[in-house]
């Protein structure tokens, strides 16, 4: 709507593509990654949402809106329970780079030349690209997930600093769709 996925939405991106290329080339994964974030696809259902990379295989999933917040308050307790601590974080990354990051800007340029997108459209795609491929590195570079994260942050507050971005999270929020401006 206008902005980046934040919240580590974006690093989450890398790092299951990065899981994806099992230590091969990362950049194809990237690509499909950059394709549905971009295109901000939407999944129609749990199983949909799997197929596109937004869930896990183990992820739960409950079905009656109803019971989300009962369940959610039974698994925090049992991790509580558990003694869970939070994962380590990740610090051996591989990104595409900045030559990865040119091929998505290239295949934004056509579209944009096409009449496909918008300039805001081009200016959030980059900001994307830029993320999902770890900025200017090169490729096969490795970071951490504070470094990806740093990377979301910035594109997501320069985004949400313009009044394009701003026209675009207003219109979701008053009319429940996306505004193409």
């Amino acid at each position: 709507v206008g902005i980046v996925p934040a919240g580590g939405g974006s690093k989450e991106l890398v790092i299951r593509a990065a899981e994806a290329a099992r230590g091969g080339d990362v950049f194809p994964f990237v690509a499909r990654a950059f394709e549905r974030a971009a295109k901000a696809l939407v999944s129609t259902s749990a199983e949909d949402a799997r197929r596109l990379g937004y869930l896990r295989e183990a992820d739960m999933v409950v079905f009656h809106p109803n019971e989300v917040l009962y369940v959610a308050r039974r698994q925090a307790l049992a991790l509580f329970e558990a003694g869970y601590h939070p994962p380590p974080r990740r610090a051996d990354i591989p990104v595409a780079g900045r030559s990865g990051a040119a091929t998505l800007e290239a295949q934004l340029v056509n579209l944009l030349e096409g009449e496909f997108i918008s300039e805001h459209d081009y200016a959030i795609g980059s900001r994307l690209a830029q993320i999902l491929c770890g900025g200017e590195l090169d490729a096969g570079s490795r970071v951490d997930d504070a470094w990806l994260l740093r990377l979301e942050r910035e594109a997501f507050l320069a985004l949400v600093a313009t009044d394009k971005s701003r026209e675009r999270i207003r219109h979701m929020l008053e009319h429940g769709k996306a505004l193409r401006n």
